[in-house]
């Protein structure tokens, strides 16, 4: 790195195992600089992914996770999985279970507390690791690392005893293929020359009873898609088609052949008729008779005149339409054949070179493994799961074959005993790589030793201000959490995807966790935050307007912004744009089958679409309206506080990349929910916005109150119009009051989601008497924008210290604290809504972040070349009214700063050396903002 003969002094350096570095000697301004050259070359090269239009067309019909054939995807238990074949929804799985011998053995499941922890992980290397406590607390442990290079990989398990006692213990090296969850049981033999087409992939597909989902179907599955092992593929055209007259789906056919004949492949109910009017390559009425079986009629079909092919139902039963099948001759038939699963594999072991090569008849190409010498037995689990039977037999030390209920297989490389002296520690190294053949797996393993020489490296190391020092444990935790959260496969638009999850109990999609998820990524990796942020939006004109599972909040729109001022990617913006505005004008209730603007009075609410408004569960008003059956009259605040948010965000896109034409319709449903919220939701008496209840005819009918007449909305979602920037300076000064005050939400853990003054609070619920981190990372950005600087950091160091304390504590990143004791509950490895501490963190302790709130745009963002000065253009949102606001800009230390704007100075704190907090004039022209050392 340093050109030869050349002395260089450097700094004293702390180098901390979570891989930050402290500098402790601010003087030492060479060291700086090479240090921000490094961040600045390590930032270009991991945006470098999106850097052109070509890029990002390559991810516009998918919404996968591009991190490589080999990740942390198990369902299952935790270790390193491969994806033999996109996609057939196939995984294979490896993991490491270690144990005392004879005694105890560690199941690493990812659906509950088994004693494993994400250690460590870093994507663009390939590594991940973890730590298996055997006994706690880091007496004796086992850490796994693993290292993908290329197709193959090296994983280090070193083995740790810090007792004064010897310890014997075992390594389990677990293999296995995993089915998807939905395997058909049947599969058809296709006659030569026959085309098949899934009911699915249809042209068009029109309900004649409308439904407010027609252009949102949750999970993005296909409108009227069933996913079912009974169908072919998988998938049917179902949901109650063909019972209404009118139903109607088109087919375009393929013009493998001109003529031939059509079988209709579908499954009906016993004792059913189902009648269908044909039109286009094939004419005339058919009969479908059901008798609950897959079953098929045959009609001919002539693509002389046309390819499309129009079935309409005459409404008398419904179908589940599996399929078409395009046959030459009419005496071809329906053949289908069994589809089992086969978790058995061929075996070839070779014990003397310690090898076993593994061959899955539904998955393409050969495994291999092989290890380190040691003390070793190879055995089959015939069992489905381990976590019960493994354990059952841990003292059957004989048998090669552990025989269970013969569902599934685990091939066991058992070493034992492995013998740890006190107070020491030992690692092994095994080697797992795939091929298409076996030959290139041997030739690959037959270079294990020269392989697991200096694999590992450590994580790159970033510099940190001495005052974020108390936190770099938990950060580590949490970004392992978030980077290991991830699997394959999920299915959704008609493919197999990876994806980041909340946590692996969460086996699914998820909108507004997985746009914290991307804010959190934003933080970490910024490719997988492109691709995450990408998982959710559709192209414009999709059938589905973005991506739907759970609440309905558009965090998506958040990580879009904090993505532009971090990458200000002009093509990432150009991209974004449209994807987002299609998914404003769903939830705005303005696209499509949206059913969100339904009443008179301009508010909003998503309850066609999901229980949940705001993601807190046992919100209590959300919790009355259900219980009452009120969900066709009642509206909450946050649905219409977020579209305006949403509204001013994309106002400002349009705003600043010739989108002029957009910038009216903003405007307009900007002041149409602004007025509602003010007319009808607030309520002078609770000094909160309410629920607001309707009549029939949609018309406002007063505020939802609860039992005894109180205000049943005394909690955040009555305060989210500060985040939408619409409240009167009354308002807000009562809003702040409420958040910020301990009679009201404001706990000794941080920011509560219902009002303890409320008579229905309580201190035991899931959200209502907890503290969660999103909704206070949105309330965090709001007071930036509010300009309360000293509300905002409150807010972040109260998130920080709460989320440390638990996990240096616990080693678990919960879902969400206790309000009174700050002890965490919930999913112990959760990453999901628990991100926030990651953009914190690095907004007050990492040089070269610049935080805004949601209303400053940085047209220009720029450091100097040792990050002691910052110049950047800001244009703000003016469709909110001038007002002070605050931002964040954290450069190194030992400097004594100042700040201006279009040149008069700005009002500058430091809350902690590096750390400037600026607080702008009251101002929507665009401006200069230059800061610089004065020393």
């Amino acid at each position: 790195m340093f050109p030869v003969g050349e002395k260089i002094a450097f700094c004293t350096l702390f180098i901390c195992s979570q891989g930050y570095i402290l500098r402790i000697e601010p003087n030492m301004k060479l060291r700086i600089l090479l240090t921000s050259v490094m961040i600045v070359l390590l930032s270009m090269r991991s945006n470098a992914q999106y850097a052109n239009k070509n890029s990002f067309q390559a991810i516009s019909k998918s919404h996968d996770v591009q991190v490589g054939e080999w990740g942390p995807y198990s369902k299952q238990y935790a270790g390193i999985s491969h994806i033999p074949d996109m996609p057939s929804g196939m995984r294979f799985d490896f993991s490491v279970m270690p144990g005392y011998y004879r005694n105890k053995v560690m199941i690493p499941n990812v659906l509950f507390e088994s004693g494993y922890f994400p250690w460590d992980a870093n994507p663009e290397k390939g590594q991940y690791s973890y730590r298996y406590e055997l006994e706690w607390k880091d007496q004796v442990y086992v850490d796994v690392s693993y290292r993908v290079i290329n197709k193959s990989v090296i994983a280090a398990i070193k083995c740790v005893n810090k007792t004064d006692l010897p310890q014997n213990l075992v390594l389990n090296l677990m293999s296995w293929m995993t089915y998807p969850e939905v395997w058909p049981q049947q599969k058809l033999v296709k006659p030569e020359g026959s085309t098949w087409i899934n009911a699915v992939d249809y042209t068009s597909l029109r309900f004649a009873v409308a439904n407010p989902k027609d252009n949102l179907v949750t999970d993005g599955l296909m409108k009227g898609e069933r996913r079912s092992a009974d169908y072919l593929d998988g998938s049917a055209l179902s949901q109650g088609f063909g019972k209404t007259d009118g139903d109607e789906v088109t087919y375009t056919l393929p013009a493998t052949m001109t003529t031939g004949y059509l079988k209709i492949v579908y499954r009906a109910a016993e004792n059913t008729k189902v009648r269908f009017r044909l039109s286009g390559a094939a004419t005339g009425e058919i009969v479908l008779p059901g008798n609950g079986k897959l079953n098929s009629v045959q009609v001919p079909f002539d693509l002389k005149r046309t390819r499309t092919l129009h079935l309409r139902s005459m409404g008398t039963d419904a179908i589940e339409l599996n399929g078409l099948l395009l046959t030459k001759t009419a005496d071809e038939k329906l053949i289908l054949s069994d589809n089992d699963k086969r978790a058995q594999p061929e075996v070839r072991a070779d014990v003397t070179k310690r090898r076993v090569l593994l061959h899955y008849r539904d998955a393409p190409g050969y495994y291999g493994l092989t290890w380190d010498d040691a003390l070793f037995k190879l055995r089959e689990i015939r069992n489905d799961e381990l976590d019960v039977y493994f354990r059952k037999m841990v003292h059957n030390h004989v048998d090669s074959i552990l025989t269970g209920n013969g569902k599934g297989h685990f091939e066991n490389v058992f070493i034992r005993p492995l013998q740890l002296e006190a107070r020491s520690e030992k690692t092994l190294y095994c080697m797992l790589s795939h091929a298409g053949d076996a030959g290139q797996v041997v030739a690959t393993l037959d270079q294990f030793e020269k392989m697991k020489k200096n694999v590992m490296d450590s994580t790159p190391s970033a510099t940190v201000l001495p005052a974020g020092a108390a936190y770099l444990f938990s950060q580590q935790r949490i970004k392992a959490a978030l980077l290991h959260n991830i699997v394959y496969p999920i299915y959704t638009q008609r493919n197999y995807i990876r994806h980041f999850t909340p946590g692996k109990w969460w086996n699914s999609l998820y909108t507004w966790d997985s746009g914290f998820i991307a804010l959190g990524l934003n933080e970490v990796d910024v490719n997988r935050a492109i691709e995450c942020l990408n998982a959710y939006t559709t192209e414009p004109g999709s059938q589905s307007a973005f991506i739907h599972h759970g609440s309905p909040v558009p965090v998506q729109a958040y990580a879009f912004l904090d993505l532009w001022n971090k990458t200000h990617s002009r093509v990432m913006l150009d991209y974004f744009y449209p994807r987002l505005k299609q998914y404003y004008e769903f939830l705005s209730g303005k696209l499509g089958s949206s059913s969100t603007r339904t009443m008179q009075s301009g508010l909003l609410k998503t309850w066609d679409y999901f229980y949940n408004s705001g993601g807190w569960d046992d919100y209590p008003a959300q919790v009355g309206v259900h219980q009452q059956e009120l969900e066709a009259t009642v509206s909450p605040v946050i649905t219409t506080a977020q579209c305006i948010r949403f509204a001013k965000i994309l106002r400002m896109v349009a705003e600043n990349t010739g989108h002029q034409k957009d910038i009216a319709g903003f405007d307009k449903d900007i002041k149409i929910f602004t007025d509602a919220l003010q007319q009808h939701s607030w309520n002078e008496k609770s000094g909160y916005f309410s629920y607001v209840k309707h009549d029939d005819k949609g018309m406002p009918s007063g505020p939802f109150n609860y039992r005894d007449g109180s205000d049943y909305n005394m909690g955040l979602d009555g305060a989210y119009p500060l985040l939408s920037g619409i409240c009167t300076p009354e308002q807000e000064a009562l809003l702040l009051d409420k958040i910020f005050s301990t009679e009201h939400m404001w706990t000794p853990s941080g920011i509560g989601v219902v009002d303890q003054s409320a008579p229905y609070y309580q201190n035991d619920g899931y959200w209502n008497g907890s503290v969660w981190m999103p909704h206070q990372w949105m309330m965090w950005k709001t007071m930036l924008d509010l300009g309360k600087i000293d509300l905002a950091m409150k807010i972040a160091q109260k998130g920080l210290s709460v989320f440390e304390k638990e996990t240096s504590s616990s080693y678990y990143t919960f879902e969400h604290f206790l309000s009174g004791s700050g002890r965490g509950a919930g999913w112990h490895q959760f990453s999901g809504l628990s991100t926030p501490v990651l953009g914190w963190f690095n907004a007050c302790y990492k040089p070269g972040t610049v935080t805004t709130g949601f209303e400053i745009w940085q047209k220009e963002s720029h450091f100097n070349a040792d990050q002691s000065g910052y110049e950047a253009q800001l244009s703000f949102d003016n469709a909110t009214l001038p007002h002070p606001r605050s931002m964040m800009v954290c450069l190194q230390p030992g400097h004594r700063y100042e700040a201006f704007f279009e040149g008069k100075k700005a009002v500058l704190q430091q809350p902690h050396p590096g750390l400037l907090c600026i607080t702008l004039p009251p101002t929507n022209r665009r401006g200069k903002l230059v800061i610089r050392s004065g020393d």
